[in-house]
């Protein structure tokens, strides 16, 4: 969430939370996540969690371009281990380059936003807790979950050559940028198979319209059956 228009009442939510979670520490905050987080993360949660529900009976990898803090990424190794603990052909692969908005594009992509936004991330520290996960899941010899660092124009069409095994069960594009969007199509579309699901997090979004304009290039959108989550304000997806 780029914080860029707020209503008052988001912002006095904001100032409240700030003030309670002065009074706690991190390992409370982990022990009890709900009573800090805002309707936006939980939203996103249980729209992530519609969503793996769909591809439970495809084998592949779940991409998501688009980290940021790591928060749907690690949930989606949380349900791996959960509802498919033995699934040793499902990988859980996040881009991003962990440093902000590197792509903007002038003509297809907001010009109220900055680089600066979104680069308040920490890669190791995602990968400190994958680490610390891969302890207690089953048959964790073989990896499940990583974390590929970079500009997605330049490290997805990298990435694909390095892993001949790869079949890509659900894509989540949530980069909110054209050009990252567009690439990601563009490569990874081919590795899908009939039934995968493309998850879009800003489609029809007039915030960030470089997605859907992405979108557009790189498919037609009379083939294709674009859904919405009825709870979720502004994510859409398809079955290829």
């Amino acid at each position: 969430m780029t914080q860029r228009r707020l209503t008052e009442a988001e912002q006095e939510f904001s100032a409240k939370r700030s003030e309670v979670l002065s009074k706690v520490d991190a390992k409370y905050v982990a022990s009890a996540p709900f009573v800090f987080a805002d309707r936006i993360t939980v939203t996103t949660a249980l729209s992530r969690m519609e969503l793996f529900k769909k591809v439970l009976d495809i084998p592949g990898a779940i991409i998501e371009c688009g980290v940021y803090k790591g928060n749907s990424l690690m949930l989606y190794m949380h349900l791996s281990m959960i509802l498919e603990p033995y699934a040793i052909n499902r990988s859980i692969i996040g881009f991003d380059t962990f440093s902000g908005f590197t792509g903007i594009d002038a003509q297809h992509d907001p010009s109220d936003i900055n680089t600066r936004m979104f680069a308040d991330t920490d890669m190791s520290l995602i990968e400190s807790m994958i680490e610390a996960n891969n302890l207690v899941r089953p048959v964790n010899r073989i990896p499940r979950c990583e974390l590929i660092k970079g500009d997605i124009v330049n490290t997805a069409p990298e990435f694909v050559k390095t892993r001949p095994d790869l079949v890509v069960a659900m894509l989540i594009l949530d980069t909110d940028l054209y050009a990252s969007t567009k690439v990601a199509l563009e490569t990874f579309l081919p590795y899908m198979p009939k039934g995968a699901v493309v998850v879009l997090d800003e489609v029809a979004y007039r915030n960030f319209p470089g997605e859907t304009t992405a979108l557009r290039e790189v498919l037609n959108l009379n083939t294709i059956e674009l859904k919405r989550l009825p709870f979720d304000s502004c994510t859409g997806y398809f079955h290829v």
